[in-house]
């Protein structure tokens, strides 16, 4: 199915569920339209948009012609793709093209997304409508309204180390969410380790980490860029400081951020 770039997301996902088609439902209530959610391979609750994405029609900038780009040629990674990188400022995105499902396969190994379908559904299979449903109520349960407090969703990406160093953290955190990958590192949760800085509701200027999903900063108080940045500074320094991790910006900063990375000690050697 092929969505146009300036629909809502989540409209076009309501839309392809009515139609009884599956496969984006984990996504819903993403804000942003759908010509966006290719940039950051935007992705929830277990589910990437790489993963239902055959090409996306841009128009090339350098070249001056509408080009279909294949899902390889996106070169999708972990909130990352082509459009964020070294394809940035050349492609204008026009249309998607999804594949979607009949068939409804439930992805919803996601620990707080089981916990929530089978506390209201039991042992019973959810349906696709019913999946999202739940996501749509987990979302709006513990993340602003952009539209009421100013934020870009998940500001940081939830960051991978070694198995090794989980260790070491898990020792005295034995509670600490984790996620294997298949190359035997684990994926720690963002927003718990800015949680256990003890940094919710934290302000500087007029930006605030969240004072419900620490994974969010959000506009207080008519933030500036700066106060923004600043504040990101001090998360992430207050994090690599206790767990001596790295966190890593999902928003493309600019203009006038500086991207380069904070410089810790260590720099560089953030799964040691």
């Amino acid at each position: 199915m092929e969505a146009q770039a300036g629909e809502i997301l989540h409209d076009f996902i309501q839309h392809t569920l009515a139609l009884g088609l599956s496969g984006l439902e984990n996504l819903s209530l993403i804000p942003g339209t759908v010509g966006a959610c290719p940039v950051q391979n935007v992705g929830a609750y277990g589910a990437e948009v790489k993963d239902r994405i055959v090409s996306v029609q841009c128009f090339d900038l350098e070249t001056q012609n509408f080009i279909t780009l294949s899902n390889a040629q996106c070169q999708f990674g972990y909130r990352e793709s082509l459009f964020k990188q070294q394809g940035k400022r050349r492609y204008v995105i026009t249309a998607v093209t999804f594949a979607l499902d009949e068939t409804f396969t439930p992805k919803i190994g996601y620990g707080e997304l089981a916990a929530t379908l089978a506390e209201q559904y039991g042992s019973q299979a959810p349906t696709a409508q019913q999946v999202a449903q739940a996501i749509i109520r987990i979302r709006r349960s513990k993340l602003p309204d952009p539209a009421e407090a100013g934020n870009a969703g998940s500001f940081y990406k939830n960051p991978v180390i070694t198995a090794e160093h989980a260790a070491r953290i898990q020792q005295q955190y034995p509670a600490m969410p984790s996620y294997p990958q298949a190359d035997g590192s684990l994926k720690l949760a963002a927003g718990w380790l800015i949680d256990q800085c003890g940094l919710k509701g934290k302000q500087i200027g007029g930006a605030a980490v969240h004072d419900k999903q620490a994974l969010v900063l959000v506009n207080k108080n008519h933030a500036s860029a700066q106060d923004v940045q600043d504040l990101s500074d001090y998360v992430r320094q207050a994090v690599w400081e206790k767990f001596h991790i790295h966190l890593e910006p999902e928003p493309n900063l600019e203009p006038h951020w500086d991207e380069q990375p904070v410089q810790h000690p260590c720099a560089g050697d953030s799964n040691s």
